[in-house]
């Protein structure tokens, strides 16, 4: 097998383990373990995973580069608390099933990611993009007025990590490193918080060495797809990255509707079709301008 080929083995990977993660994370029932110890768990763990990866992956060196850059840091210290909301509403959501929510902020995000790069970093955007964001908006509204709500997890869970790609974008640093300096960051907090749940804890933990067990893993769990896209993303085209995210959301919301049970009306229905309409079009839009760069370097 190629390289390429690994790459996309890698990418389809990623992307499926992102999209099953409901799956894992409902396994720990709130009444057992809130959220927020949740989080706290998978940021210790996660940590401790991602030092043995830096040092296999002999990145130390961009972290020392960075404790020297108090502006990176700074960035850096932004890019982990957006993470970390972005971590709790989607298990806050998956232990309270609301993962059809879930799913689409992610289906979201692309739009929203793409958003941020003409305000910020200033990219422009075809007309076709924009009648797209413009059909994205229209499903979200479509969902608030069907169901007198307005779709607060995935519209956090959207923003929270279209921020942090625009934030990560900035500090121009490794996936594993970055990640890892961004739970050690929040690792004191988490310790603190841990100490603080189990000492006042009132509800003893039905089958503790299961659930301990699941606590654990979630930090190797949390980090194999981010590896596995490091390792895509040197040899999938961006094209193909961008099509292929998708994965994700699609396989929580079949899992959530078909698995968990979760209702969906007929206008949130509507609404998500507007959504995946909207994604098609910009899918399209992305395609026909890397063909006219293609055509433009060929010529």
């Amino acid at each position: 097998m190629n390289n390429k080929y690994r790459g996309y083995a890698a990418a389809l990977s990623a992307y499926t383990l992102w999209g099953i993660f409901p799956l894992y994370w409902r396994l720990i029932p709130p009444s057992t373990v809130s959220s927020t110890e949740v989080i706290c768990h998978r940021i210790i763990w996660s940590l401790l995973t991602l030092i043995v990866l830096i040092t296999a992956f002999r990145q130390w060196d961009s972290i020392f580069t960075l404790l020297r850059d108090s502006k990176r840091l700074l960035l850096c210290t932004l890019a982990a608390f957006l993470i970390s909301i972005n971590w709790l509403v989607f298990i806050w959501a998956v232990q309270n099933k609301h993962v059809v929510e879930a799913s689409l902020g992610y289906f979201i995000n692309p739009l929203l990611t793409v958003l941020l790069a003409v305000v910020f970093f200033r990219e422009r955007m075809s007309p076709l993009q924009w009648v797209s964001i413009g059909m994205a908006l229209l499903g979200v509204a479509m969902m608030t007025w069907s169901t007198g709500l307005v779709p607060w997890i995935a519209l956090t869970l959207a923003a929270s990590f279209a921020c942090y790609a625009a934030v990560k974008k900035r500090t121009t640093m490794p996936a594993v490193a970055g990640l890892g300096m961004e739970t050690a960051i929040l690792a004191p907090l988490s310790v603190i918080a841990l100490v603080y749940f189990r000492r006042y804890a009132t509800t003893p933990i039905d089958n503790p060495g299961l659930i301990y067990t699941l606590l654990v893993l979630g930090g190797p769990i949390t980090t194999l797809p981010l590896v596995l896209f490091a390792a895509a993303a040197k040899s999938v085209p961006l094209v193909a990255i961008g099509m292929l995210q998708y994965i994700g959301p699609t396989l929580q919301f079949l899992i959530a509707y078909f698995l968990f049970r979760e209702e969906v009306s007929g206008g949130r229905m509507i609404g998500f079709v507007l959504v995946w309409t909207a994604l098609a079009l910009f899918a399209w839009a992305i395609l026909q301008l890397e063909k006219k760069k293609r055509a433009k370097l060929e010529s």
